[in-house]
């Protein structure tokens, strides 16, 4: 007990240096106690109180449409009252795209206390039934554009075992849209019903198929990160918020929480290019700016000399690993105003670096997080001494959670990421890192603009290198011998690539993380 009234006092004083407090923080306090009273730790519960404290302020923009956080909670709850009714469900699926009417259907099944399972917009039917096949599902809130998808995925599947498909629209067009008098909306089992439900996220499937992660902290865990990362990003009440990174990864639904804790509207965008998250934080003077690296590169590459950007005060860069000359260009375009998180669906937020840090050491991923125990252990799952390789464990629950990457901590407490365990080459009996291979190449080659590395079975070598690139735009035309020849000065015999192969592109997740087991499917299908 003594130990969480320790947490609830620097969570205290946290939330007072943002001015959210503001202006009777005892007043304040008061409505986020009974908030938490009567909806428990939910994303519902926050949305409820900035409700409650400031129901006229925007809460979420997305491009031709805006909603208070009156209106928000309001829409939340008409469709949360209307599923009761009409479906009473338990476990609930959501695919869509970052949209109001998402965070309305997060809401909702909060407010539910259901199980909500957050789909992969990029998955295809035969990923979308192998789900449905293997996790049942009372409901699924849908965007319009994928249901055509979701149905083809249904098709195979019994027809009662089929999950109801709700289309995910706003306001009082959706069809379960109840009227606007609050009175009418919750039944009577709703308004009693304790809220237990989970977030169940998928992970991003790098090297096979996604896995479900459940996500329901404790209230001493939620206080912990929480105050961690107001202590570190020191983020003000109000701040204008731009997420380019999916609601559906842990990054962008840690964005919404945070944005809601916070008061601050947070702007959305279904689809975007480059030249539309420029233009809105040039207009809409965005100041907090959420992004993964492949973000990040195009948004260096579009940015026009002219542009005022100088109301950016932070980027937040995570869910992928952070090229250290993607974050020195960063920085000298932008200023002091680059953070790189590193986390997990499984771990949450792990560490993260500054821009101090990153003006040190540009590739690392910052220190941990107060709160956080990281232990760096070897195979035989003994610690290491600091600069040495091993792979990050979490410790949680009296046990060590993998989190699947190798790294090493230097003698200034930072840590740096080599990789993924499940990556690794060993070639000629050395431990060999494809990220560390794919940077050195797309550093030194000025005509590559991406590149990725799978291993080969090796008579020689054990495993060799098949590298894969996409080449820049324009004249001239490079082969993969002229590919070969400039990187024989780069690297010793062992780890030059056997086979190169020019693609027009390279299949990445939301979060841009590179699926090197659709680039060994596919090699295994030209080879057949």
């Amino acid at each position: 007990m003594d130990r969480v009234l320790c947490k609830l006092q620097r969570a205290y004083r946290a939330l007072g240096r943002t001015g959210l407090l503001s202006p009777v923080p005892l007043l304040a306090l008061v409505q986020l106690l009974l908030c938490w009273l009567r909806f428990g730790s939910s994303v519902y519960m926050l949305a409820a109180w900035g409700a409650w404290r400031f129901p006229h302020r925007t809460a979420l923009v997305e491009p031709g449409q805006a909603v208070t956080y009156g209106q928000l909670l309001v829409r939340a709850d008409q469709l949360a009252g209307a599923l009761e009714q009409t479906y009473s469900p338990k476990t609930i699926g959501i695919l869509g795209r970052n949209r109001i009417a998402y965070v309305e259907g997060l809401l909702a099944c909060a407010r539910l206390g259901a199980d909500t399972v957050l789909l992969n917009t990029m998955d295809g039917p035969e990923q979308l039934r192998a789900f449905f096949q293997s996790q049942k599902v009372d409901l699924l809130l849908c965007d319009r554009e994928f249901q055509p998808r979701v149905e083809t995925a249904l098709q195979p599947i019994r027809l009662e075992q089929r999950p109801p498909i709700v289309g995910l629209e706003t306001g009082p067009d959706h069809p379960l849209a109840l009227p606007q008098s609050r009175a009418s909306i919750f039944p009577p089992s709703l308004a009693l019903r304790p809220r237990s439900g989970s977030l169940i996220l998928l992970t991003s499937g790098t090297t096979g198929p996604a896995k479900k992660v459940r996500r329901k902290p404790t209230l001493e865990e939620a206080l912990g990160l929480l105050t961690s990362l107001l202590e570190s990003l020191q983020p003000r009440t109000g701040d204008a918020t731009l997420l380019t990174v999916p609601l559906l990864h842990g990054h962008g639904l840690a964005t919404l929480v945070l944005s809601l804790a916070l008061g601050s509207p947070l702007f959305l965008f279904p689809r975007a290019s480059a030249e539309d998250f420029l233009h809105c934080i040039e207009e809409r003077r965005i100041k907090v700016l959420v992004v993964v690296p492949t973000i990040l590169y195009r948004l260096l590459e579009a940015v026009r000399p002219q542009q005022d950007l100088g109301s950016l005060r932070a980027i937040f860069c995570g869910s992928a690993p952070l090229d250290g000359g993607l974050a020195t260009r960063t920085l000298e375009r932008f200023g002091d105003v680059l953070y790189n998180l590193y986390g997990s669906s499984e771990t949450g937020v792990i560490s993260l670096a500054t821009p101090e840090d990153l003006r040190q050491a540009p590739a690392t991923v910052g220190t941990v997080l107060p709160g956080v125990e990281l232990r760096i252990l070897d195979e035989r799952r003994s610690p290491v001494a600091a600069g040495e390789l091993g792979n990050i464990h979490i410790l949680r629950d009296g046990g060590a959670i993998p989190t699947g990457d190798v790294g090493y901590l230097d003698a200034a407490g930072r840590l740096f990421l080599l990789g993924r365990a499940d990556d690794m080459l060993i070639c000629g009996g050395e431990n060999v890192f494809p990220e560390v291979i794919e940077t050195k190449i797309q550093q030194a080659l000025e005509y590559v603009l991406q590149a990725a590395v799978i291993g080969l079975p090796d008579p020689e070598y054990g495993q060799a290198i098949h590298l894969f690139v996409v080449l820049k735009p324009g004249p001239p035309e490079v082969t993969p011998e002229r590919i070969a020849q400039d990187l024989e000065p780069l690297f010793p015999r062992t780890l030059r690539p056997k086979k190169i192969t020019v693609v027009g592109h390279i299949p990445r997740n939301l979060a841009g993380k590179i699926l090197r087991h659709k680039l060994r499917t596919a090699e295994g299908a030209r080879e057949a």
